[in-house]
């Protein structure tokens, strides 16, 4: 039923399931910048509209502040501080933390523990079935494929004017 969901798809299949962990008046929905297949940054964004709580995104500083996030937000040439009342969601970018690496032993607890996955029966009571899948997606792909290689470099020598004169003519 999941298959071939677009970015709009897939926020409703996500926003059901965190509507059925439930969102507090103090939480914070956290997500990626944005997948590395479609590259779009909107699935935050419309979980958001979903669950009808407010959003910033590209996050790269966060503070909790009473019932508040205080958000550095990343935009193009310079940052923005935003405060934003909880329940809210955040996107955020590489700069708001730093990775922790599990260590031996942690990998090996890691095996043990139990992963709840869900499909749609599972959340079939917040969904409509037109909605999702890619029967629900208005974004449909015409043509997917590689692009061609680039051609083999050149490497030039010489100070940048010389040079530059020289391929110019």
């Amino acid at each position: 039923e999941f298959g071939g969901s677009d970015t709009y798809a897939t926020s409703q299949i996500l926003a059901a399931a965190i509507n059925k962990i439930g969102v507090g008046e103090e939480d914070i929905v956290m997500c990626g910048r944005q997948a590395i297949d479609g590259d779009t940054a909107q699935v935050g964004p419309q979980i958001a509209e979903q669950l009808k709580i407010p959003q910033v995104s590209y996050a790269e500083q966060l503070d909790v502040e009473g019932d508040s996030v205080i958000v550095k937000r990343q935009y193009e040439d310079q940052s923005h501080m935003l405060k934003v009342k909880m329940p809210c969601l955040v996107t955020a970018l590489s700069e708001l933390t730093e990775p922790r690496y599990m260590h031996a032993g942690g990998i090996v607890d890691a095996y043990n523990k139990e992963i709840t996955v869900w499909g749609f029966d599972d959340l079939k009571d917040d969904l409509n079935p037109e909605w999702i899948g890619l029967k629900g997606s208005p974004t449909n792909i015409f043509k997917s494929f590689t692009p061609p290689q680039k051609g083999v470099g050149m490497m030039l020598e010489g100070d940048g004017k010389e040079t530059c004169e020289k391929l110019v003519g």
